[in-house]
This record gives C-alpha cells, sequence and structure tokens, in this order.
C-alpha cells in the first residue's frame, strides 16, 4: 500500500510538474521527482510517464521535459544517467521534430537542449565514475587523470561538453533578444530557467578543464597542447561573458551564486599559476524553496489532485480530467444543507464521512512531512554551503600560516647568520684594534707616503677594471675570476678606509704603527703580480676575439655569395622569359621611335652601370639594373623592327638574339669583357634601330594631350554603339531566323557582346593606368604639360586607340553582313575578331610602357588584356563551330544517285578542290602583300587623318595587325 502510494505521488507531482503554462518548474514538484529517484534508487516512473505523453504537441512542454530531466541528471540518483542512456534515441527524434517545427522561439531551443542533454549522457556512460553533479574531491580526480592519454581524451570531451552548454546559453539568449522578453515575466523566466543548471555545470567543468591542462601540460610538450590551448581561451572568454551577462538580470540574483573568472585565463605553460588559482564556487542560495522564494502551502487544486491520485488508479492522468474529477469528488463531499437542488436527499453513510476525514488528515500529515522535509533540505544546503565557505577559509588560512611559517624560518636562518658574522667581525675588529696598538707607532710618518701609493694603486685599479669591464662582454668563460677579482679589490679599499679613520683618531699613538707600511708594500707587490696575471688574461681574450671576428666574416663571405646566387639565378630567369616573349614580336605592333628611344636611355647609362659593377657594394645592383632593362629592349626592339619593316626584322631580331646570349654569359661570368661587349652591342642594335625606315609624324606637340582624350572618347563611342548594333542585330536574328540558325546566330552574337564587353573593361583599366602614369610623372606640372613632354608615348596611344575603335567597328560590320545575310562570311568574322585582338594588344602595350612594374592597376590591365584575348578565341571558336553545324545541315543526300551518277559527281567535286587550293595559294600571296604594305603606310594615313582634324573623307585603315 506504501508502494502503491508512493507511485501515485510521483506520478501526480511529473503531471503537475510537466504543463503547458509558460512559467519555470515549480521546484517542490522537482524536488518531490528527485526524492524519489533516490527513494527507489531508479528512474523508471519517469521514463514510464514520459513514455505515456506526446511531447511533440506543445513546445513548453518539450523545454519543461527537458529541464526535469537535466535536473534529474544533476540532483537525482546515481542511476539514473546509466538507465537514461537508453532513451537518446527519443532524445534525438524530439530534437530532430523541433529542427524541422520553428513554429515557436523554442523550437531551436528544444533542439539545442536535446543535443546537449544527448551528449551529456554519452559523456557520464563513458566516464562512468564522474557523478551527475560532477562532484569530485581532489582524490578521485587524481585517479581520474593517473593516466596521461586518458586525461587528454577527458580534456577533450570537457571542452566538447563546455561547448554544448555554452551554446545552449547562446540559443536561449538569441531567442531573449528576438522576442523582446524581460527576465521579470513568466515567458522570460521560463525560458531562463535552465541557465541554473548550466551555471553549476559550466563552473565545475572550468575547474577540472583548468587542473587537467596544468597537468597535461607538465607531462607533454606544449606545441602538443596548442589546439588544447586555443579551444580554452575562446571558452574561457565565452564563459566569463556568460557569467557577466546573467549577474546583470534581476532573476539570477536571489537563485543562484554566479562565480566570478579572472580578467585573464591561465598560463597553462607557468607551472607556479597553479598555486595562485582559485577554482569559481557556483551554488543555488538558501530559501530558493519555489520560483517565489517562500516555502507557501499548496493550493485548493493541489489538495484535490492529490485526494484523486489516492482514491483513483491512475496510469498517467492528465491535468484536465485531475480537475474535472477534483471538482466532482469536492461536491459529493458538501453536506446536504448546502445543496440547493429540489427533490429526494442523498442517503447519508457514516463511512464516507469518516474516509473523508481520514484522507484530510492524511494530506495535512503530507503536508507537514513536506514541509519539515523542505526545511531540512535547505537547513542541510545552508550547512553545506556553510560548511564549503569554512573550508575555503580554513584552505586559505593553512596556506597563509605555511607562508608566515616558511618566511619565520627564513628569518630564523638569517638571524643565525647575521650573528655568527657579527661575532666573526667583533673578533676580527679586536685582533685588528690589538695589532694596530702595537705597529701604530711608526705609521704616522709613513702615511702620506702610504696615501699616494694608495691613490696610486686606486687609480691603477680603476683603470684595470675599465678593462676589465670592456672584455667582460667579449669573454664569459672569465667571468668569474674578474668578479673575484673586484671583490678582492674592493675588500682592499675598505681596508685601506678602515686605516685611515685609525689615523684620524689614534693621531697621538701615530709612531708605533711603522711596520703597516712594510704589510702594504707586500700588498702593493702582489697587486702587481695580480696585474700581471690580468694581462695575460687580456692577451688570452684578444687572440679568441681575433677568431671569432675571422669566423664571422666567413659567414659574412657566405651569406654574400648566397645573395650574388639569389641575384644570378633571377636575372637569369628573366632572360630565359624574355626569350620566350620575344618569340611573339610578329604579334606585336610597337612604334619604332619609342623603342629607339628606351635604348638610347639604356646606353647613355653606361658609365654609371660601369661604375656600379666595379663598386663592390653596387656590384649586385649593376646585374638586376642590366638583366630589367635588357629585358625591355629585347622586346620592344624585335616588334618595333617589325612594325617599321619586314625586310630590317630578321637583321634586329638577330641582333637581339646575340645580346640575349651576351647578357647570359655576363649574368653567369659577371666579368668585365662580357659587359663590355654588351655595350658594343647595344650601340650596333642602335644602328639598325636607326636605319629603319622613317614615317611621316606630322603631330602637333601643343595639342597631343587634347587630341589623346578626343581619341579615346571615340574609341568608347565606338565600342558603345558596337553593342548597341549587336543587340539589335539580335533582336532581328530571334525575329526572322528559327532551328539551327536561330541558334548560331544567338551564340555568335553573344560571344560578341561578350568581347565587346571585355574590350570596354580593358579601355577603362587603360585609362586608370593613364591617369596613375600621368599623376605619378607631372610633379607640378599640368597633365597637358605632361602629354606634351612625354608626346611620343602620348602619339602611340592615339595610334592604338584609333586601332580599336575602327576594329570594333568592322566586327560589327562583318556580323550585320553574316546575320542579315548580306553576303556575309564566317571568315570575314573571324578576321575582324583577330583584328580586333591586335588592336587591343597594341591598347595594352602603349599603356604598360610607361607604367610602373608594381602597379595594382598594371596588373588590373593585364588581367582584361587576357580576358579579351579569352573572349576573342571564344568567338573564333562558336563562329567555327557555326560553320560546322550550318554545313552539315546543307550536306547533299547521295542517296538517290546512280552509279554514273555519283561518278560524274565525285569528279566535278575534284576539280572544285583543286580550283580553290589554288584559288588559296594565289590569296596568300596576296594577303602577304597587303599585310607588308599595310604596316608601311598604316601610320601615315593615321597621322593624316588626324592633321585633317578628324575630315569626313572615304579613307578606312585597319589597325596592324598580329
Amino acid at each position: 500500500m506504501a508502494e502503491e502510494s508512493f507511485v501515485k505521488s510521483q506520478l501526480a507531482a511529473f503531471c503537475k510538474a510537466l504543463n503547458k503554462v509558460e512559467a519555470p518548474l515549480k521546484q517542490k514538484h522537482v524536488r518531490a521527482l528527485v526524492v524519489g529517484t533516490h527513494k527507489l534508487r531508479s528512474s523508471r516512473i519517469f521514463w514510464h510517464s514520459v513514455s505515456r505523453i506526446q511531447l511533440e504537441k506543445n513546445p513548453v512542454l518539450t523545454w519543461k521535459f527537458c529541464q526535469l530531466l537535466h535536473k534529474l541528471i544533476h540532483d537525482g540518483h546515481r542511476k539514473i544517467t546509466e538507465e537514461s542512456v537508453g532513451h537518446v534515441s527519443r532524445l534525438n527524434q524530439l530534437g530532430n521534430f523541433w529542427q524541422h517545427l520553428r513554429s515557436s522561439g523554442y523550437g531551436q531551443a528544444n533542439t539545442c537542449y536535446c543535443k546537449l542533454l544527448v551528449s551529456r549522457l554519452q559523456f557520464h556512460k563513458k566516464y562512468p565514475s564522474i557523478p551527475g553533479n560532477l562532484n569530485l574531491n581532489q582524490r578521485q580526480l587524481d585517479t581520474l587523470c593517473s593516466d596521461i592519454n586518458e586525461t587528454y581524451e577527458l580534456a577533450i570531451d570537457m571542452l566538447d561538453q563546455m561547448d554544448e552548454l555554452l551554446n545552449l546559453k547562446a540559443t536561449i539568449m538569441s531567442i531573449m533578444d528576438s522576442m523582446r522578453w524581460s527576465s521579470l515575466v513568466p515567458q522570460g523566466q521560463c525560458l531562463l530557467a535552465p541557465l541554473i543548471l548550466v551555471i553549476l555545470d559550466t563552473s565545475k567543468f572550468y575547474d577540472f578543464l583548468v587542473k587537467a591542462h596544468f597537468k597535461l601540460h607538465k607531462s607533454l610538450p606544449a606545441d602538443t597542447l596548442v589546439g588544447h590551448r586555443e579551444r580554452f581561451y575562446d571558452l574561457f572568454r565565452r564563459t566569463k561573458k556568460f557569467y557577466e551577462e546573467t549577474a546583470n538580470l534581476q532573476y539570477f540574483k536571489y537563485l543562484v551564486q554566479i562565480p566570478t573568472l579572472p580578467s585573464i585565463a591561465p598560463n597553462f605553460q607557468q607551472a607556479s599559476e597553479l598555486e595562485d588559482y582559485r577554482a569559481p564556487q557556483a551554488y543555488l542560495h538558501a530559501g530558493t524553496t519555489s520560483e517565489n522564494g517562500d516555502q507557501s502551502p499548496p493550493d485548493s487544486q493541489s489538495v484535490c489532485d492529490e485526494q484523486i491520485s489516492s482514491i483513483i488508479d491512475i496510469s498517467l492522468p492528465q491535468m484536465d480530467n485531475i480537475s474535472m474529477m477534483g471538482d466532482s469528488i469536492a461536491s459529493s463531499t458538501l453536506p446536504p444543507s448546502t445543496s440547493n437542488n429540489a427533490g429526494a436527499q442523498p442517503i447519508f453513510d457514516p463511512k464516507d464521512e469518516i474516509i473523508a476525514r481520514l484522507r484530510l488528515d492524511i494530506d495535512a500529515e503530507r503536508d507537514v512531512k513536506e514541509k519539515l522535509f523542505e526545511e531540512c533540505k535547505n537547513r542541510i544546503e545552508q550547512y553545506e554551503a556553510r560548511l564549503l565557505h569554512m573550508n575555503q577559509e580554513i584552505d586559505l588560512h593553512k596556506e597563509a600560516a605555511e607562508e608566515k611559517t616558511k618566511e619565520l624560518e627564513k628569518l630564523r636562518v638569517l638571524s643565525t647568520t647575521l650573528g655568527q658574522e657579527r661575532q666573526q667581525t667583533s673578533e676580527e675588529s679586536k685582533r685588528k684594534v690589538d695589532e694596530t696598538e702595537h705597529k701604530f707607532a711608526k705609521l704616522k710618518g709613513a702615511y702620506q707616503q702610504i696615501r699616494e701609493d694608495h691613490i696610486k694603486a686606486l687609480t691603477e685599479i680603476r683603470d684595470l677594471r675599465a678593462k676589465i669591464d670592456s672584455n667582460v662582454k667579449a669573454s664569459d668563460t672569465k667571468n668569474e675570476e674578474l668578479t673575484q677579482l673586484k671583490a678582492k679589490m674592493e675588500q682592499d679599499g675598505l681596508e685601506r678606509e678602515f686605516f685611515e679613520s685609525q689615523a684620524k683618531t689614534l693621531q697621538e699613538s701615530i709612531q708605533i704603527k711603522g711596520q703597516k707600511l712594510i704589510e702594504c708594500q707586500t700588498k702593493i707587490e702582489q697587486l702587481e703580480s695580480h696585474l700581471e696575471e690580468l694581462e695575460d688574461v687580456l692577451g688570452k681574450v684578444k687572440v679568441e676575439s681575433a677568431e671569432k671576428l675571422k669566423l664571422l666574416g666567413e659567414d659574412k663571405l657566405k651569406i654574400g655569395n648566397d645573395f650574388l646566387d639569389c641575384i644570378t639565378s633571377f636575372a637569369l630567369n628573366l632572360m630565359e622569359q624574355t626569350n620566350e616573349d620575344s618569340q611573339n614580336a610578329t604579334s606585336i605592333s610597337y612604334p619604332p621611335h619609342l623603342a629607339t628611344s628606351k635604348l638610347k636611355s639604356f646606353i647613355e647609362q653606361k658609365e654609371f652601370i660601369n661604375s656600379m659593377f666595379n663598386n663592390n657594394n653596387e656590384f649586385y645592383k649593376s646585374i638586376l639594373l642590366i638583366a630589367q632593362n635588357m629585358s625591355d629592349i629585347l622586346l620592344v626592339c624585335p616588334s618595333a623592327a617589325y612594325t617599321a619593316s619586314i625586310q630590317h626584322f630578321e637583321e634586329v631580331n638577330e641582333q637581339c638574339r646575340q645580346l640575349q646570349q651576351l647578357s647570359s654569359t655576363f649574368i653567369k661570368e659577371k666579368n668585365l669583357e662580357s659587359l663590355n661587349e654588351i655595350w658594343k652591342e647595344l650601340e650596333n642594335l642602335e644602328n639598325l634601330m636607326l636605319g629603319l625606315p622613317k614615317e611621316n609624324v606630322d603631330l602637333d606637340v601643343n595639342t597631343v594631350g587634347k587630341q589623346l582624350e578626343e581619341e579615346m572618347n571615340c574609341m568608347t563611342e565606338a565600342i558603345a554603339a558596337a553593342v548597341e548594333h549587336i543587340n539589335e542585330l539580335q533582336k532581328k536574328s530571334r525575329e526572322t531566323n528559327i532551328g539551327i540558325k536561330l541558334e548560331v546566330n544567338d551564340k555568335i552574337l553573344n560571344s560578341c557582346n561578350e568581347l565587346m564587353g571585355a574590350v570596354r573593361e580593358l579601355v577603362i583599366k587603360s585609362k586608370e593606368v593613364q591617369e596613375e602614369i600621368v599623376s605619378n610623372g607631372r610633379g607640378q606640372a599640368t597633365p597637358i604639360e605632361f602629354y606634351k613632354r612625354n608626346h611620343l608615348w602620348t602619339e602611340g596611344l592615339i595610334s592604338a586607340g584609333r586601332a580599336v575603335g575602327v576594329t570594333a567597328t568592322e566586327l560589327v560590320k562583318s556580323a550585320d553582313k553574316l546575320i542579315m545575310e548580306k553576303g556575309g562570311k564566317f571568315e570575314h568574322l573571324i578576321v575582324s575578331a583577330g583584328s580586333v585582338g591586335a588592336s587591343v594588344a597594341q591598347l595594352f602595350v602603349s599603356s604598360r610602357v610607361k607604367a610602373d612594374k608594381n602597379s595594382q592597376k598594371l596588373v588590373g590591365l593585364g588581367k582584361a588584356s587576357k580576358d579579351v584575348n579569352k573572349c576573342t578565341a571564344n568567338l573564333v571558336g562558336i563562329v567555327k563551330q557555326g560553320q560546322q553545324s550550318l554545313g552539315e545541315e546543307k550536306l547533299l543526300d547521295f542517296s538517290n544517285l546512280s552509279l554514273h551518277e555519283t561518278k560524274k559527281e565525285e569528279m566535278e567535286s575534284q576539280v572544285r578542290v583543286l580550283e580553290l587550293e589554288a584559288e588559296l595559294s594565289r590569296e596568300r600571296l596576296r594577303f602577304a602583300a597587303l599585310r607588308k604594305q599595310h604596316f608601311h603606310i598604316a601610320q601615315l594615313v593615321s597621322n593624316n587623318q588626324e592633321n585633317g582634324g578628324g575630315n569626313n573623307g572615304e579613307t578606312d585603315t585597319s589597325p596592324p595587325e598580329s
């Protein structure tokens, strides 16, 4: 009967604790369940009750269940953790359910809490010796950390538990902020209630982690524990912030003692800090028996519920049913006089009255026992808190007493030592006074001589001390001998001071001190012998210093050789890269006058580079300067020669190859003969460049800046017009074409749009590079004066800009003819795309001439140039693919031809192939002649257009093609 009553009381407490009211758990119901687990030594009733309700119906119900389970793990019987492991799957299922159903603010919080409980149960399963409340004494902790490998793993698991606890705290605070709840309203208190257990658990885990980390750092290298330290320091900052935030909330002030952490995390690499470490103390305040802080008796509803639970066999009653049943029983126990209903009176049974009185007595006695139990538990908690506080005070007093004992022992030893020293000093002084009384008679006459000798000895000692101080730094092995000598000299000085004081006080008996002179002379001789020994020591020190200087010089020479090898390797790589880039000289147009100017500027530095080469300190600078300038010259001179005249290209290119070989030889051998040959061949290259055919350059130097700005604007407008025309062509193509034709046209026009976009980006980057060049080079002058001063470079930009605008227009015309079927060919579009790429390359090279090699805008210009080349290759590939697709569509069907007809068609096709091959050969010769002529007249036509002020002539020129 008692067991049945106990089970019913547990079920009633469970039903009252888990309700849908958004308020904190009532502590009296929670305590009843905790006491029940200790009395039953199991959690069977709790989990049986949980299996009979659907926690998924309400998020608040799930939240209170998680908090109740956490409380039972913390304060319940030890078997709860072992029995709850079997219900981990239920917790995972519950967490996954609320993870996908975020209908309220509790959804994410329930998921996080379930994940925390699963991790906590697995932790206790792995370490069954650790109780749920995490209370371990030092002996248990030492046993747990006896194996260093297990300690290493335990630290990781505790760090994971700290992460889960702090993640739950972060989720709760985030929901509080989003819902704008206060800690003083029931909803906020319901959400914040689990943080009390989080505070208690984190304080324990933090204490264990600190001690475990000190033990690990004592046994393992610091590098092995870098990950542990980083995770701990991060958790330290988060935990400290957590305690500071909760300390400011009114809800926690009277419920729990929140610990404080130091401002700086422990330094585990300093073992002495463990002695100063103080564990954080977190505990519940006495008197927190309910959420209101008082011990009020249960209300009428609770009494009624208990009556029902004692009468009816309930497996898991619901709160609504209990209320209804309680009302019915309450009404049935009323006396007949309270009923106002008409009709027959109920039959009175004395047994019912006796039963009711007995129940009331049982309930009253149960309430008294419950109050006594709560009061006892509160007293126990108060005594435990007070005992813990007194133990801490005792530990502090013990430590202070030990420190005072150590200090007292030190003072005793020091006092004994001082007493012995004082006795020895007294005996020595007495002996010296006796000797002085016998020997001071002759001292007066020799006092002045002794004084002079003393001053001389002090001067020598001072000089010797200075020499010793200057040599102490160079000879660590002689420190001890020099220290002893210094101490002896100081002792001699003290003795002389003592004699001087005795001479003043005992002038009347100075005649008996004659023998003191002999003793002083003996000491002086000893000092002279010491000086000779020190001179020998100084000689040895000088020899050792010379050897160290020799080794230092060898190390310096080795470092210099390594640095020179690095410079040589860099210069050789630069020359190899230049040799590879020079293979593309025929694909780049470059103004000959700019190349000649760069070559002449380098030759003018001959004397400066030669003097730098002959200077050992600046020898490496000459190698770098020659390699960089030769790289620029060997790239631009062949391109300029090919631009001016194809007939002169081979001669200039051969001269550049010879210069490249001479430069590589000079970098490897580093001799003056190779350098002189380089200067000689550079002069030959200058003569060849000056012998190139001259072009008519008749630009107005005074207006070259304005012309450049106008040309760049025209180029931008031409690109914008080309993009607009391409979009119109695409609209017309979609209206008039279908099938494969429409697909091919869309791909071609999209590729043209991408190419124009890349060209526009390159033009923008080119303008930025030009503005950077002008801003860095014009000084106090205006941009127009800078362009005027560098008119040759500006002319190159004008030519390149004009070429980009013309080729963009030509590309649009070719696309128009092909798409609108005006006689256009795929080959025309491929050639136009190549022309756009060549003109853009010319603009890129012209913009790069005066740019700083380390400029970030130059890097952007290079990337834009690569994008243009990529888009050009993409357009050519799409045009060829479209040509093939349309060609396959137009293939003839030969299935209906006879044998004779097939043979005839084959012969005609072969004749057509031969005719086309002959025509192709003739057209190639014509193309080569046109290209050769084009290189000679392109610059002249461009200059004529500029001199004509932008006239509307019919002359149409294309830029130099690559």
